[in-house]
């Protein structure tokens, strides 16, 4: 009885024991870790991008000035689907340096388990670029013939400088006289297509020039 009696109680024991021990950790240890690839800073922000794991719930992204990731200097980013690979932080403080890292976890039966942290990576924050009204302007206008200040010509086009429809006007007077003198069109046909004259304007955003020709 004593040998039956010690070894329900050894067999008591051995369930205690196992109840205490913390499975989640061997858990968390068999979820695939992922690695970042990219960190680009720009715009007062950087974008963060790493490999895509399977079998996850999502990712974890941590970013601080600190490179200890001290809990005063660090914010956490949830990020919920697993296919998801990169991600852009922004309005973060210009020229100073941000270390990242992140990890891998699962939610089973309300559970969380997570991965263990990829190796941290560095980038310095750049300022954002300003943009000035005239290049907006310009970027939001001048786009085609039609979206200028003002209405394009006959010519059908716009130009560089006042001199280049001079030269465009010649061009044409020159290649129709051509025509002419070869026989390749009529005498009423020269006098209607061949200008005598233009008129032309610029656009007050880009600076460019149209105009129209002038006709008999």
């Amino acid at each position: 009885m004593k040998k039956i009696f010690s070894l329900l109680l050894s067999f008591v024991m051995l369930i205690s024991i196992v109840s205490l021990v913390d499975f989640s950790a061997f858990a968390a240890s068999k979820l695939p870790a992922t690695s970042i690839t990219s960190l680009s800073a720009k715009d007062n922000g950087f974008t963060v991008k790493w490999k895509k794991k399977t079998k996850i719930t999502g990712y974890q992204i941590q970013y601080s000035t600190s490179s200890k990731f001290s809990m005063k200097n660090t914010k956490t980013v949830k990020i919920k689907k697993a296919k998801t690979a990169s991600k852009k932080i922004t309005d973060l403080k210009s020229s100073k340096k941000y270390y990242v890292r992140i990890r891998t976890y699962k939610i089973v039966k309300k559970k969380k388990s997570y991965s263990s942290w990829s190796k941290k990576k560095s980038v310095t924050i750049t300022p954002a670029t300003t943009i000035s009204a005239a290049t907006t302007t310009s970027q939001a206008h001048c786009t085609n013939n039609n979206n200028h200040s003002i209405k394009c010509g006959n010519m059908g086009r716009w130009f560089n400088s006042r001199s280049d429809i001079e030269t465009y006007w010649k061009n044409q007077c020159n290649a129709l006289a051509e025509k002419w003198d070869k026989g390749e069109i009529s005498d009423s046909e020269y006098y209607s297509k061949s200008p005598y004259g233009y008129e032309c304007w610029s656009c007050s955003y880009c600076g460019k020039w149209t105009g129209n020709f002038k006709y008999r």
